[in-house]
């Protein structure tokens, strides 16, 4: 049920944003805001439900915008499961990261990540690297916004769950 929960926020979230950028003048550019979704799940210790939420939202994303055979879907999956990966990696590791440090990690490799399929996929161009820096600033900023929203969102819901599981 929690599965189906978090798939459709994310996937929702996912389809409006990417309908919401076709009428900005950089189409590409997403703050990733159902991202949320994954970093709250993340450090819910749901790592294999964040996992799958990535996943499934980007191929139904996909699916409902008619860009699943696009290189636009690839991109987004291998940025995606590598930043998840990594916020993981951070997540664990002996150095302590706040909630947004992490998102912001994860940001900016999905950006990093993305420009290296580029480069490999579509531009076999060492000048698309150019666009690096401005990405990665790029992620540091939507970073910070969906690792506020995430904690916002962690520190709301601890209470409602303590209150849903004295009323089951």
């Amino acid at each position: 049920m929690q599965y189906a929960f978090f798939t459709a926020v994310a996937t929702t979230v996912y389809f409006l944003e990417s309908m919401a950028v076709r009428v900005l003048p950089l189409p590409f550019l997403r703050i990733g805001l159902a991202n949320v979704v994954v970093v709250y799940l993340l450090f819910e210790k749901e790592f294999l439900m964040a996992l799958t939420v990535t996943v499934v939202k980007t191929l139904i994303g996909g699916l409902i915008s008619f860009t699943l055979m696009s290189p636009a879907t690839v991109l987004s999956l291998c940025g995606g499961v590598t930043a998840l990966l990594v916020m993981k990696l951070l997540q664990v590791s002996t150095i302590r990261f706040s909630i947004v440090g992490i998102s912001v990690a994860g940001a900016v490799v999905h950006n990093v990540v993305q420009i290296l399929c580029v480069r490999w996929l579509i531009i076999p161009r060492d000048s698309i690297f150019k666009l690096l820096p401005v990405l990665m600033l790029i992620g540091i900023g939507t970073g910070i916004i969906t690792g506020f929203i995430a904690y916002e969102l962690q520190q709301n819901l601890k209470g409602k769950e303590a209150w849903l599981e004295k009323s089951s």
